[in-house]
């Protein structure tokens, strides 16, 4: 068994222990039911760099995300929602796994992240494990009763980690939220976005120099929010508006007391308890953590507060999360947009011309492309076009053009016993989309496994949530859009020209 198969099972039995439990467990108690059930390989039971179990630190990052969306809770303990436990019951064995990742990047990680970057969330992670193993440290050193240096340091080393953790997390959402707003002109946007200031230069670098609009803006947020400080709950607020017009604390408050009915809290709550949390980091950052009311000493601190502390501010986050909601309404694949050009019925297999290279609707259809789309949907776009040239099965493409419709193009492959037009590209002024016509292929006699695997592969597409099964009970008789979302997600390339081959080989 890989790794990967051996944490998706250790991920599904934690689960399973939380729904046999019933209440909120400690983490320590779910670790303990996992250890007694899963036989865990010598490799993943070695220590990472921090010296944390790599299947405890992989289940810790697995959770968190199974919180963020929506799965579960951690806060007061660990518990699953309802939606988990329909997970559980809808996603048999290493499936449910591969749903959470695909949930998670599909809702929550949207937008493009260089190779090897974590996202937002997932730094936050890193960053509140971190400071978890500074309180582990500090234990140990306890039991072994070290006494050549104050040890209760190393829990206010925790304590000021996990707050900058949270800032820069909020760094970070705050500017891919503002990026997807930005490239994404057809969602509603908040009216403190609109407010934003824009440099002359920074228009002209994209409009007359032709940079990405996503690496230039990017690029200003960061001065903008970069050297910005939210720590403070008024800033965190104020910051956010601009992607959102949640009312923040009394939903965050919400979200936490449907967490854990049994422990309400107030937006007044979340308010006082994240300033004592930032005024005792700013004491211990400024004045060593001196007491006022003893002069001369250190407030005290144990592990517990450090802990307690720590499961606070990851519970807040993921509140935040869930408050302001998926950073892009989930991709609607059910029928192509207005804006977009029409193809109308299926094109006759007699009347189409083999593809000719420079020909004039095809150069029309390719100026359409570079004018209508951003660059990083177009460049999908294109390379899923190039795909098709160069795959044996190809048989042409068909170039659309006309008064009511902008330009649009088909391509035709080669089913076996016959022809279909598997795929269309729609260019539009207010986005361009990309179709998988499994309605054409059905009807032209492409078999229902072939159909089927294709749908499976593209799982991997942003917001293809429950595609799979309105796919499968209108017999493959739809043709789902993609849109530029998805279209400008890293992998849609690959994911999209990786279905398309598992159904032409």
């Amino acid at each position: 068994m890989s790794n990967a198969e051996q944490i998706a099972q250790i991920f599904r039995i934690a689960l399973e222990v939380l729904r046999e439990a019933g209440l909120p467990l400690g983490p320590d108690r779910v670790r303990a039911a996992v250890s007694r059930q899963v036989d865990i390989s010598a490799e993943l039971q070695a220590p990472d760099r921090h010296g944390q179990a790599r299947w405890w630190a992989q289940l810790g990052f697995r959770t968190g995300e199974a919180a963020a969306i929506g799965w579960m809770s951690k806060r007061n303990g660990w518990s699953l929602t309802d939606a988990g436990v329909r997970a559980l019951a809808d996603f048999p064995g290493s499936h449910l796994y591969r749903e959470l990742v695909r949930q998670y990047r599909a809702r929550r990680t949207p937008l493009s992240t260089p190779t090897g970057e974590p996202s937002p969330f997932e730094q936050f992670q890193q960053n509140l494990e971190y400071a978890r193993q500074l309180v582990r440290g500090g234990q140990n050193l306890e039991r072994l009763k070290v006494g050549a240096f104050d040890v209760s340091d190393l829990y206010r080393a925790a304590w000021t980690q996990s707050v900058a953790a949270l800032d820069h997390w909020i760094t970070r959402e705050l500017i891919d939220r503002a990026v997807l707003l930005a490239i994404n002109p057809q969602v509603p946007r908040p009216p403190k976005f609109d407010k934003l200031p824009i440099p002359v230069g920074l228009f002209e670098r994209i409009h007359h120099g032709r940079e990405s609009l996503e690496e230039v803006f990017r690029a200003h947020l960061d001065q903008v929010f970069g050297f910005m400080t939210f720590q403070n709950l008024e800033k965190i607020k104020e910051g956010l508006a601009h992607v959102s017009t949640v009312k923040l604390w009394v939903k965050v408050a919400e979200i936490l007391t449907d967490q854990d009915p049994t422990a309400p809290v107030t937006q007044d709550k979340v308010r006082r308890r994240l300033e004592e949390i930032a005024w005792r980091r700013n004491n211990i950052a400024h004045t060593a953590d001196h007491d006022p009311e003893h002069p001369g000493q250190k407030m005290p601190i144990t592990s517990r507060d450090a802990e307690e502390t720590l499961s606070w501010l990851e519970s807040t986050a993921i509140a935040i999360q869930l408050a302001l909601g998926d950073p892009l309404p989930a991709e609607d694949y059910s029928a192509v947009p207005s804006g977009a050009g029409a193809l109308g019925e299926v094109p006759q297999v007699a009347s189409r011309s083999p593809l000719t290279r420079g020909n004039g609707k095809q150069e029309s259809f390719l100026h359409a492309l570079e004018t209508y789309t951003h660059p990083e949907v177009s460049t999908t776009l294109l390379a899923v076009y190039r795909h098709a040239e160069s795959h044996p099965a190809f048989r042409g493409y068909r170039h659309y053009c006309g008064e009511a419709a902008h330009p649009s193009a088909t391509a035709w492959f080669s089913l076996g016993s016959d022809e279909a037009a598997v795929w269309g590209i729609y260019t539009g002024v207010s986005k361009s989309v990309l179709t998988i016509n499994f309605e054409w292929m059905r009807n032209r006699g492409a078999d229902r496994g072939r159909l089927a695997r294709v749908n499976e592969a593209l799982a991997g597409l942003p917001g293809w949530t429950d595609v799979s099964e309105r796919l499968a009970a209108a017999d493959y008789g739809k043709r789902p859009s993609i849109g530029p979302v998805a279209l400008s997600h890293p992998d849609a390339a690959r994911t999209v020209i990786s279905a398309l081959d598992e159904l032409l080989k």
